[in-house]
């Protein structure tokens, strides 16, 4: 199955939003936190640099 790109954003952003409520609510820690969201963060990142550069 393919993804396009907004799949794919959607798909990270709810990523990023689970993390975050497992670490509000104590069920991962800072650390494994940091480590889950980076690259979600950069992906996210370039998306929105490709966006720009496409516009």
């Amino acid at each position: 199955m393919r993804y396009n790109k907004n799949d794919l954003e959607e798909i990270t952003k709810m990523f990023i939003k689970l993390a975050d409520k497992l670490l509000e609510e104590n069920k991962i820690d800072k650390e494994t936190y940091i480590e889950i969201t980076k690259r979600k963060k950069g992906f996210l990142r370039f998306i929105e640099k490709d966006k720009i550069h496409n516009t």
